[in-house]
């Protein structure tokens, strides 16, 4: 590490001289611009040139040695590697493929469909990118979870209820579509150079790793909680509103007195648990290792 003095000038101004090897090697001059970002740390990145934009457009061909299901996560991978427009090209006519290539990009956040032919079909995001808040998506998909849970504490008192499932299975895709936007958001901050996220909750790079991580968990969550609703049994669900949302408070609080007693609460917890009972109390034990996936990600990203 090279330490440089600070230096005043004028009346008002200071200024740091950048190192000759570096300057040179970059191929600047004097009088030349250099971009910099000041980072949540409070360090400051220095750039030796404009950052150059990578192409935003992803061409994807899709023939029948791929199954549809796989045609569909390459989709998403294109979406949550943060491409602001997709085609998809098929090598022939597939009926079964491109209507199910169509309702995934229908079901992706901010995504319109703006042409689609027999064998092309080309999607662009019309998300405002500046505009998505980690902490409020986060806040979300936190929101879907309590009300999947609301609607299971319902089926426990009148299973086999459609509506209530329907309407469960409903929260669970819209989980589904935050968790995607989440992780395009993620990766697009990932791959500027320097962090510029604002929700208070991402401070270091490191934190954005720690929430793919937990948006992992909270989405497997999602899953067993519709294991539940279709075989329901009594969960201790008031437990898990309780854990989960005092688990998640912990991702900007990161208090580690908190985070060490919940994780022993919810150790007790599982341990407790006869999960060979039923598959609803199987996967109860699941979403309580969930939530603690979650709090050793809250420990990293607190001692980061």
């Amino acid at each position: 590490m090279e330490f440089r003095k600070i230096q005043f000038t004028g009346r008002s101004s200071y200024i740091i001289s950048l190192p000759k090897k570096w300057v040179k090697m970059n191929n600047l001059k004097q009088g030349d611009a250099v971009p910099l970002v000041v980072n949540p740390d409070g360090s400051i990145t220095i750039f030796p040139k404009e950052v150059k934009e990578v192409s935003e457009k992803k061409i994807l061909t899709i023939s029948k040695k791929y199954s549809p299901d796989m045609a569909i996560r390459l989709v998403i991978s294109a979406y949550i590697q943060g491409y602001d427009v997709l085609e998809i090209n098929l090598t022939e006519e597939m009926p079964i493929y491109k209507v199910k290539l169509r309702k995934t990009l229908q079901s992706l956040p901010g995504v319109e469909i703006i042409l689609d032919e027999p064998t092309r079909i080309v999607a662009k995001s019309l998300l405002d990118e500046d505009e998505v808040n980690l902490a409020e998506l986060l806040n979300r998909i936190r929101s879907l979870i309590l009300s999947m849970l609301g609607d299971i504490e319902l089926l426990i008192q009148s299973p086999g209820n459609e509506e209530i499932l329907r309407d469960i299975n409903d929260l669970e895709s819209e989980l589904d579509r935050f968790y995607f936007l989440i992780i395009r958001t993620v990766s697009r901050l990932l791959t500027k150079r320097g962090i510029t996220e604002e929700s208070g909750i991402i401070r270091r790079t490191f934190d954005l790793i720690g929430i793919l991580f937990i948006v992992r968990n909270i989405e497997r969550i999602g899953d067993h909680l519709i294991r539940i609703a279709e075989n329901p049994d009594r969960i201790n669900v008031p437990y898990l509103k309780e854990k989960f949302s005092q688990m998640l408070d912990q991702i900007e609080e990161r208090d580690l007195m908190k985070v060490d007693k919940l994780m022993l609460e919810l150790k007790e917890e599982i341990k407790s648990i006869d999960y060979h009972r039923s598959i609803a109390m199987e996967s109860y034990r699941r979403i309580l290792e969930y939530l603690e996936n979650i709090g050793e990600t809250i420990i990293n990203m607190a001692l980061s």
